[in-house]
């Protein structure tokens, strides 16, 4: 019979055939991948998860809590041998992230620790390494991406605290890979320094990048191809994809995609602390960004001012068609506010005015001018004063694109 492991590089291999020609058995390049929080409502997950297919994403890479499985040992591995099960049902492999550097305490760090976090370790290989649906085990996230090692008063302080992590995780890495022989181990490395210093005890490289110019990603990416030919390991990018950091979604797919890096972005779900700079779909499915979208799906946006051909609110010939429109946006603001019709109308030429904007690309979409419309519309008492000052505000944008007449 065929084991796990096998069976999982013959997926790999089999992803890439058509376009290779022959069967690599290092290949991971075929990941798609997120970040998922386990949230314990079947329904949700699977709407959620749902989501995810629609742009083929195959793979989710989640958070195990130690404190989980130190309160309710059974209650946790159920937990997650549920989800595992869930997402494997719903065409996701999964890669369980054991131990999280970023709020590391050091004290897990010391030889008395050790035992503790080897139960745990433990716990969670047997829960989880016979499900067909384990992609490879990510046993720390960001080993030394904390404020324990950056806060180190000096350099020399520094090294020692990021060898002492190091030491932890080998000893992590080995009993991983002994508890479950059939399965890939990595880590998620918060640099490719991290990356080459560990790459001895994985099986697959992983790097997170959150730079935000082409030319930061590009040195980065090409010095982790670099140590992937060096070591003879295949390369995945595990964390990609934050607005507080510049860093979008269109600019590191693009590049995973010409590194032939498998890939998890930050984060499937818009929500919670992280709302306000990761994350691609809404709770409705709905999405913040659509070229996060098209770039999942290998489609970037053209940045090449030799090729851009910029979108117009009207045919060549035939201004006259968008002055009318102006005018008919105008002429709707002249009427009785107080009144449910007059209202209406208003907030219909307010959209048709919106919407030559936004698919002309000629309005800031962080907050859409139709999404101030539709929730103008659901209000019984709009702030008519406030809708008003917008609407005017949209013709005199939909009339500064009109061509400039030339002087007699």
């Amino acid at each position: 019979m065929m084991n796990k492991l096998a069976l999982t590089i013959l997926v790999a291999a089999s992803a890439h055939l058509m376009s290779t020609g022959g069967v690599k058995t290092n290949d991971w390049s075929w990941v798609r991948g997120t970040h998922y929080r386990i949230n314990g409502d079947a329904a949700k997950t699977a709407r959620e998860l749902g989501y995810g297919k629609r742009v083929g994403l195959n793979a989710v890479r989640f958070w195990v809590s130690q404190a989980d499985f130190k309160s309710n040992p059974k209650a946790a591995a159920n937990k997650y041998v549920t989800f595992v099960r869930q997402a494997w049902q719903a065409g996701y492999y999964s890669m369980p992230i054991l131990f999280n550097g970023n709020g590391l305490d050091p004290a897990m760090l010391e030889g008395d620790a050790w035992g503790e976090c080897a139960e745990y370790a433990k716990a969670v290989v047997e829960a989880l390494k016979d499900e067909p649906g384990l992609l490879m085990w990510d046993v720390m996230n960001e080993p030394t991406y904390n404020r324990w090692v950056g806060e180190a008063p000096d350099q020399d302080e520094k090294n020692r605290r990021r060898g002492k992590t190091f030491e932890f995780i080998r000893r992590a890495c080995a009993l991983v890979k002994k508890l479950d022989p059939a399965s890939p181990v990595t880590l998620g490395c918060a640099s490719a320094d991290e990356a080459d210093r560990t790459a001895d005890c994985v099986d697959v490289l992983s790097f997170h990048d959150y730079s935000s110019t082409r030319g930061e990603v590009e040195a980065n990416y090409a010095r982790m191809d670099m140590i992937g030919r060096k070591t003879g390991k295949c390369v995945i990018q595990s964390e990609t994809g934050c607005t507080a950091y510049g860093n979008g979604y269109d600019m590191a797919m693009e590049a995973c995609e010409r590194h032939k890096f498998g890939w998890f972005f930050f984060n499937l779900i818009i929500h919670g602390y992280t709302e306000t700079f990761h994350g691609v779909f809404y709770a409705d499915g709905t999405v913040r960004d659509p070229a996060a979208i098209a770039a999942m799906m290998g489609c970037y946006r053209c940045r090449d001012l030799e090729t851009m051909i910029p979108a117009q609110p009207f045919k060549p010939g035939e201004e006259e068609r968008l002055v009318a429109i102006i005018g008919n946006l105008r002429k709707a603001m002249e009427g009785d506010m107080t009144q449910p019709k007059p209202r209406a109308h208003l907030f219909e030429e307010m959209e048709r005015a919106a919407n030559y904007l936004e698919c002309c690309e000629m309005v800031s979409m962080n907050v859409p001018p139709t999404a101030k419309i539709f929730a103008w519309r659901k209000n019984s008492e709009p702030p008519m004063d406030e809708v008003l000052r917008f609407a005017r505000a949209l013709a005199d944008k939909l009339e500064s694109k009109l061509p400039k007449k030339e002087a007699p």
